[in-house]
């Protein structure tokens, strides 16, 4: 196969003519090394897209959850008639004892009452965040939850007992 030589206005240089065949050898070649890098790329996106979905779905509803019950408990707290001490952000003492008592006795049976599903322990703090002794306890609730290295709901038991 000869070529032939042709000269360039522009340059001034003469180039090879390339043959038919040969140009498009050299075209199918590049395609295909450019379908080869879509598909990589198409790959680590969707690598790094289903990274971020379970890395995100694993954090958040628990918190969210969470947040969801303890508002729903103040709220129960404030607004049920039957074990509500809370009386416009403040604490009705009779309704209180009633409560501590409620609570102390039958915690499973006031947990189904108030709709929490997750054990919960009322406790309370001063503005320097000091625990406020509820009588001899550091709060209601269940006595599997420990709030500064006491049982909650036992009258001062550290949790490692």
């Amino acid at each position: 196969m000869v070529s032939t030589q042709k000269v360039s206005k522009k340059r001034g240089k003469s180039y090879p003519v390339v043959s038919k065949n040969k140009r498009h050898e050299e075209m199918e070649r590049g395609q295909v090394w450019s379908v080869d890098v879509l598909l990589a790329v198409v790959i680590f996106i969707s690598v790094i897209i289903i990274f971020y979905v379970t890395m995100t779905a694993r954090q958040k509803p628990g918190l969210k959850d969470l947040e969801a019950e303890s508002a729903s408990l103040k709220t129960e707290l404030e607004k049920n008639s039957e074990f509500g001490f809370i009386v416009k952000d403040k604490i009705d003492d009779a309704k209180f004892q009633a409560f501590i008592g409620n609570a102390t006795l039958n915690y499973t049976g006031l947990k189904q009452k108030l709709g929490v599903e997750g054990d919960f322990c009322i406790f309370y703090e001063d503005s320097d965040g000091s625990i406020i002794l509820i009588g001899n306890q550091i709060g209601i609730g269940s006595p599997d939850i420990c709030i500064a290295g006491y049982k909650c709901g036992t009258p001062l038991t550290p949790c490692d007992s």
